[in-house]
């Protein structure tokens, strides 16, 4: 089950592999959440986090998108899309598609709310290489390899191909 972050969830034992990802869901979230910074969405099981991820609004600069893209965009606007800022899944799961399941639902809550608001993609920072190829495989693209080889977007039209 995937739903809101709360503070009475187990996640002191929460070991994705990558300090920085495992300290952000333990002391950091609690505060994003607390300043509307961004929504902490978390995967349960028997009331402990197995995996996360993180879902805010966001806004591309014209120039950060692909001479091909940017070419179609009114000029001199800031591009709103949503970032998908973190996305983590327990060593203990490894294997068992928890990843993919967080990545649809996050997909499936960015469906729902451009259904109200305006955006244009939903927006990844890969933590390496191999994240890299794992938003690749769901139609993910590298959006400058001249600016930031681990950003990666894909167009709200595209979603519905995935979820």
């Amino acid at each position: 089950m995937i739903e809101r972050f709360q503070n009475s969830f187990q996640r002191d034992t929460f070991d994705c592999g990558n300090e920085a990802l495992n300290s952000y869901l333990k002391t950091i979230a609690p505060q994003d959440i607390k300043r509307n910074l961004s929504s902490v969405w978390v995967k349960i099981q028997q009331n402990t986090v197995v995996g996360y991820y993180t879902l805010a609004p966001f806004t591309l600069l014209l120039t950060e998108l692909p001479p091909s893209l940017a070419k179609k965009m009114p000029k001199g606007k800031l591009i709103p899309c949503w970032l998908i800022g973190k996305l983590a899944r327990d060593l203990s799961v490894k294997g068992r598609g928890v990843g993919e399941e967080l990545l649809v639902d996050a997909l499936r809550r960015v469906m729902m709310l451009a259904q109200t608001a305006a955006g244009f993609c939903v927006v990844v920072d890969s933590k390496d290489l191999k994240a890299t190829r794992f938003y690749e495989s769901y139609g993910f693209t590298v959006l400058d390899k001249t600016q930031n080889e681990r950003r990666l977007y894909l167009p709200i039209a595209e979603i519905e191909k995935i979820s």
